[in-house]
């Protein structure tokens, strides 16, 4: 009777770790919801890097206005808060005629899970700015994105601009 009973523990504790596991690991992402999920981040960033369309309200609905934002640049942190970010941003761009280039040269999208994936870009734009002058905006940078109620958003992210 021992042997049984012990036999059904050690059942019980197999069953609990199988149950415990499947519960915990339930954000596993399969190859099809990778390559999904790739695939929209990657229209994202695409569609982002339009110079006939990237303007403020481009730069800034890509991003979260979610407690938690962050952004890093050129070697430190550059807004802690994405009003800090909206507030410095919407003063660049009233000196911003348009963009006249903005294009990837490289992209790689990593899949966390199912709502965060990371996007790192090497990037070559130009704009013209309200005094006449053609600035060269070209860097590498990491979007950390997660998805929210209303799509994926950028909730912080690093780079560096080459000059």
């Amino acid at each position: 009777m021992k042997k049984y009973l012990s036999s059904f523990v050690i059942l019980i504790v197999m069953v609990f770790f199988s149950i415990s596991c499947r519960t915990l690991c339930k954000d596993e992402v399969t190859d099809k919801e990778r390559e999904k999920i790739k695939g929209e981040i990657e229209t994202i960033v695409t569609d982002f890097f339009n110079p006939n369309t990237l303007n403020y309200n481009t730069h800034t609905g890509m991003r979260a206005n979610k407690e938690g934002y962050v952004m890093g640049g050129d070697g430190k942190i550059q807004y802690t808060s994405y009003s800090s970010y909206n507030e410095h941003i919407k003063s660049s761009f009233a000196g911003i005629q348009r963009f006249t280039e903005a294009r990837l040269v490289a992209m790689y999208v990593y899949v966390l899970s199912k709502t965060a994936a990371t996007c790192t870009t090497e990037f070559k734009s130009k704009f013209l700015m309200v005094s006449g002058d053609t600035i060269l905006n070209n860097g590498c940078w990491t979007f950390v994105f997660k998805k929210f109620d209303n799509g994926w958003k950028v909730i912080q992210e690093n780079g560096t601009h080459i000059r």
